[in-house]
């Protein structure tokens, strides 16, 4: 990965972590993320229309990744959700974002486009830094907390999260214009996505839903431009990097700032663990930019 692509994926990434936080301060999420899309739908209408109308940079076979993402995308979101509300962040968010690291790997390989062994390397040290840099320490490494009622809405949008950026990384292949396609491409997606979740939210039944209290429209005003940025970036980068795996491999970078901000802000305990999973990460990440 050059330097450029490492730069737009790592400004995602930091973006990613900050709307991720904003959404489980609120204690609400399904709620918040409702909110988060109505935002994206309501603030790009007209510059989304009125770009693409003239632009069209968005053909046929993207327009039909496009469906496909935003159906997958609606399933993580409300997996996410469902699984914050059953589980601690620090098991959730390394397990959502870590797991189809190597899934995707194993979508390049099925594309010819192989990820070189230092890659794979690069992915794995990730993958281990994800679990361990969110614990406060070793003896939070139980089976308990990975494996219960939580895990089976983790593991869907785990899968969720490979279905969409396998097809976001198809039809950003043939999306034009840069990052202004990448743009409006993210514009229409979000708007489909948000279609998507609302049916979804409103056929399944979710239990205690009326009983959580409003997040009100500022933070998830806040969280929709950290969101919709974050990933208009993600896919400019799949338009510039044949493995889909290297950059959601480095969007990771989010948990390293995360920890970060733990440690000088709020001075938080777990310096072996969170150093630990942090070098792993770290290493991981070098791996893949300078050898992948």
């Amino acid at each position: 990965m050059t330097l450029p692509i490492v730069l737009i994926v790592l400004a995602s990434s930091l973006l990613h972590a900050s709307w991720n936080l904003l959404a489980r301060r609120q204690r609400s999420e399904i709620s918040f993320f409702a909110r988060l899309l109505l935002i994206v739908l309501a603030a790009g209408f007209v510059p989304g229309v009125v770009s693409e109308w003239h632009a069209r940079s968005i053909p046929p076979v993207s327009w039909l990744c496009m469906l496909g993402s935003a159906s997958c995308l609606a399933v993580y979101m409300y997996g996410l959700g469902k699984a914050y509300s059953s589980s601690d962040f620090t098991i959730v968010y390394p397990v959502v974002r870590g797991l189809p690291v190597l899934m995707i790997g194993i979508f390049d390989v099925a594309r010819k486009h192989f990820p070189s062994l230092f890659g794979w390397l690069g992915m794995v040290l990730v993958v281990t830094g994800c679990a361990l840099a969110p614990l406060h320490s070793f003896k939070g490494i139980k089976r308990h907390r990975f494996f219960n009622r939580a895990i089976l809405w983790m593991l869907v949008a785990a899968l969720s999260s490979v279905g969409y950026n396998a097809f976001d990384k198809i039809a950003q292949e043939h999306v034009a214009s840069g990052y202004g396609g990448a743009l409006r491409y993210a514009y229409f997606l979000y708007a489909l996505w948000c279609a998507a979740y609302w049916i979804l939210i409103n056929l399944i039944p979710l239990p205690g839903k009326d009983g959580t209290r409003s997040p009100g429209w500022k933070y998830p005003a806040l969280a929709a431009l950290c969101n919709f940025f974050s990933y208009s970036l993600v896919l400019w980068a799949y338009q510039l990097v044949d493995q889909a795996s290297y950059v959601v491999a480095f969007r990771q970078a989010g948990i390293l700032f995360g920890v970060i901000t733990a440690f000088v802000f709020f001075k938080e305990r777990g310096l072996a663990t969170r150093l630990t999973g942090a070098i792993l990460l770290t290493t991981g990440l070098v791996l893949i930019a300078l050898l992948g």
